[in-house]
């Protein structure tokens, strides 16, 4: 009897999957279409990510370079500070010629101060726009 039931139903099921092919083949299709199109919006997404990650890399650099340039005059000054406070050490133990040195010294400090504070007006506005 079920030998028989299976013989009847046999050819059915072969026509049944037979009808539904096609359905299952287009059903099949249309999910790897759409497969394909989230990957394609994902790949979109990184593309955009990495070009947003390679602008601000270019700004940190270009933000760093500022630094480095606001920091040279500092230096500058910090050094000539240095000079000064010998210049000072020499003044008060009487030395005339060394007082004359510290003066100038403390001009050119003066002056490596009024740079970086510019430097630093500029790179302030540069850095709001």
């Amino acid at each position: 009897m079920a030998v028989l039931r299976e013989l009847i139903s046999w050819p059915i099921n072969v026509a049944r999957t037979a009808i539904e092919l096609p359905r299952t083949m287009e059903r099949s299709v249309r999910e790897a279409n759409q497969l394909m199109e989230v990957s394609r919006k994902q790949l979109e997404v990184m593309r955009r990510q990495a070009d947003q990650a390679l602008e601000q890399a270019e700004r940190m650099n270009e933000l760093l370079g500022r630094v480095v340039k606001l920091t040279e005059p500092l230096e500058r000054a910090q050094r000539g500070g240095e000079v000064v406070a010998e210049g000072l050490k020499r003044a008060i133990f009487g030395a005339e010629q060394a007082v004359v040195e510290a003066e100038a010294v403390a001009e050119e400090a003066e002056s490596a101060v009024e740079q970086a504070e510019e430097a630093a007006d500029e790179a302030g506005e540069a850095g709001e726009r």
